[in-house]
C-alpha cells in the first residue's frame, strides 16, 4: 500500500477508486488529461493531487506530443537513457511511417517478429508494411519502458480515429551494448479490437 490520496473531496475520491487509483504512486502512472477525463475530478483536485505528488518527489505522467500528428502520453524523460530514447523514436516513426528516420535507429539487417504470425527481414520490408497498414492515429500511451545493456522493452496502446484500439508490447534487442548502437530485432505482441465507429 502506498502513500494515501489527499483530501480531494469525496466524489474525486471515489471516482479515482473506482479506477483503481487509490495512492499517489497509482496517481503518477496517469497524466492530468486522463485523469480530468475521469467523472467527478476536476481542476481543484488535480491542482491538490499536483501538489501532494510534489510534495513527495513525484509527479505526473509527461504528455508530449509536439509536432506529432497525435497525442503522446508517458513518462517519456531519457535522461541518461539513449537506448530508451531510441525505442521512443522507433514508435513514433513506425506511427508515422517515417522512412528516414527508420532508417536512422534500425540496423540493415532488422527484422521484426511478430510470433505465431510473421516475421519480417530488413528495413525495406519493415517500411512497406507500416505503409500497407497505416492508419490515422488519436493518441499513443507509453506505460512503461525499460533498457538494460543490449535489450529493452515498452507496452502501451494506441487509440485510432475510428475508435479502434490497439495494446502492444515491444521487445527489442539492439546490436551491441553501446549507447549509438542501433535496433537489431523487435519482438511485438499486438491485442486488437474493432472500435465503434
Amino acid at each position: 500500500m502506498g502513500m494515501d490520496l489527499p483530501k480531494i473531496g469525496k466524489p474525486a475520491t471515489r471516482a479515482l477508486n473506482a479506477y483503481g487509483i487509490s495512492s499517489l504512486e497509482d496517481v503518477a502512472h496517469y497524466n492530468k488529461t486522463t485523469l480530468l477525463d475521469i467523472h467527478g475530478v476536476g481542476p481543484k483536485a488535480i491542482k491538490l493531487l499536483e501538489e501532494a505528488l510534489k510534495n513527495q518527489g513525484l509527479h505526473f505522467k509527461n504528455i508530449t506530443g509536439e509536432g506529432l500528428p497525435f497525442e503522446l502520453i508517458g513518462d517519456l524523460q531519457c535522461d541518461n537513457a539513449p537506448k530508451r530514447r531510441m525505442m521512443f523514436d522507433f514508435l513514433i516513426a513506425s506511427a508515422q511511417c517515417d522512412k528516414e528516420k527508420l532508417d536512422s535507429v534500425l540496423s540493415k539487417n532488422f527484422i521484426w517478429k511478430v510470433p505465431n504470425a510473421f516475421e519480417l527481414n530488413g528495413v525495406e520490408e519493415f517500411y512497406n508494411e507500416l505503409r500497407e497498414h497505416q492508419v490515422d492515429i488519436k493518441h499513443i500511451v507509453i506505460n512503461d519502458t525499460i533498457s538494460h545493456g543490449k535489450i529493452g522493452s515498452m507496452h502501451g496502446e494506441q487509440l485510432q480515429s475510428d475508435g479502434s484500439k490497439l495494446w502492444f508490447a515491444d521487445f527489442f534487442e539492439f546490436e551491441n551494448h553501446k549507447k549509438d548502437a542501433k535496433i537489431k530485432t523487435v519482438t511485438s505482441y499486438v491485442i486488437m479490437n474493432e472500435g465503434e465507429s
